[in-house]
């Protein structure tokens, strides 16, 4: 008889050759119960997939291990999507070809979850530069490292790294996927369990983390050498679609639309839209019928005001 296991630890890679054999090992060398290990490679052009077939080939221990490519590039959120579909348990710990694992972090986190029945788990983390030099640690600054209102939390964009998480697959289930690619899953994630009350800190240094690397380091580089206008939209499209993704999840939840909550999203994702369509011309935004007269014209002045100043 096959026994679901404990946990997936999943690990997703793009183009991190140079770092995928110290993420992989730090997955193998996980002491804990016996666990899946997922390794799924989004079509990297690079040689990441060969040093992950190299490893991974040889292994001989406990946990069942899973490599497998992407036959063309799904980007970020589709590529998780994907994941969970492979993934046999209900608890995912997630991870990424440029960071490193502490050897009792499955552990950990699966011992946290039979404990507290938490829907998302996340931990502190050894931060490093990309030179190898001592990490800032800004990611303590994100907003669930202090604070768990969730009225502040509907519209922050920064609630906790994201290179720490496990959760469970029951926030895919009821609340569906993610938008393609213009959003962080874990801002969208980190709401749904906060609206569930399922959120678990583990105050322990559980990953090594490289700041301003990986996927996306990647992105940001490509951003920026994009204009300071298409820069500008892109990052309102982002927030744009948080807010309408954290908008149906609390419709999904069962919050009224005047609630607190709901009426605070509602009126910044019309503030956020107001601002997108300023870049259209005014003419745009005072025709536009998805926001109403006080967030067209708070977009107008704020995002007009934001353009004089950065001239």
């Amino acid at each position: 008889m096959t026994h679901e296991p404990a946990a997936s630890f999943i690990l997703l890679s793009y183009c991190q050759e140079d770092t995928i054999a110290a993420s992989v090992k730090s997955l193998l060398d996980q002491n804990c119960e016996a666990i899946e290990i997922i390794i799924s490679d989004d079509a990297s052009p690079d040689g990441t997939f060969e040093k992950i077939k190299q490893l991974t080939g040889t292994y001989s221990g406990p946990h069942r291990i899973v490599a497998r490519r992407n036959e063309t590039n799904m980007g970020v959120n589709r590529h998780i999507e994907h994941a969970i579909d492979l993934a046999t348990a209900d608890l995912m710990i997630w991870t990424a070809g440029d960071d490193r694992n502490a050897p009792n972090r499955a552990q950990r986190v699966i011992d946290s979850h039979r404990k507290t029945g938490a829907k998302l788990l996340y931990s502190d983390a050894e931060t490093v530069g990309p030179n190898g030099e001592p990490g800032e640690d800004a990611y303590r600054r994100a907003l669930f490292y202090k604070d768990f209102r969730t009225e502040d939390a509907a519209t922050a964009f920064s609630l906790y790294l994201g290179a720490t998480a496990a959760w469970h697959k029951d926030l895919y289930r009821k609340y569906g996927g993610f938008p393609k690619d213009s959003a962080y899953e874990d801002l969208i994630l980190g709401f749904r369990a906060l609206l569930e009350d399922g959120l678990h800190y583990i105050p322990e240094k559980l990953v090594i983390y490289k700041e301003d690397v990986g996927i996306s380091a990647q992105l940001t580089k490509k951003i920026s050498t994009l204009s300071n206008q298409d820069r500008r939209t892109r990052m309102l499209k982002g927030q744009l679609a948080v807010l309408e993704q954290r908008l149906a999840d609390a419709k999904t939840f069962g919050l009224a639309k005047n609630s607190p909550v709901v009426r605070k999203m509602t009126q910044a994702a019309g503030k956020t839209g107001a601002r997108l369509d300023f870049y259209d011309g005014i003419s745009a935004v005072l025709a536009s019928q998805d926001y109403g007269w006080g967030a067209k014209l708070q977009g107008i002045a704020s995002e007009g005001m934001r353009r004089l100043r950065n001239r």
